[in-house]
């Protein structure tokens, strides 16, 4: 499972994670359904460092080990 983070302060930052995992078959990182454990990658839109959610996904991710990636939108 693929879960996607990203800036998250306001409705349409929300959306892009959305809409970028969807793109991706992955889940947004604050959806219920995201199963960490069940997680094979964490995919950051540009900017998640300036959102402490985002932040703390990475640092989950990190933990547990799976691959995190930046993914870059121009």
């Amino acid at each position: 499972m693929i879960i996607v983070t990203g800036p998250q302060g306001t409705d349409d930052e929300r959306g892009d994670v959305a809409e970028a995992a969807g793109l991706m078959g992955g889940l947004p990182s604050y959806s219920h359904a995201v199963q960490w454990a069940a997680a094979t990658a964490l995919v950051c839109l540009d900017g998640w460092e300036r959102c402490p959610l985002a932040v703390a996904d990475v640092t989950v991710a990190a933990s547990l080990g799976l691959t995190v990636q930046q993914l870059v939108l121009t």
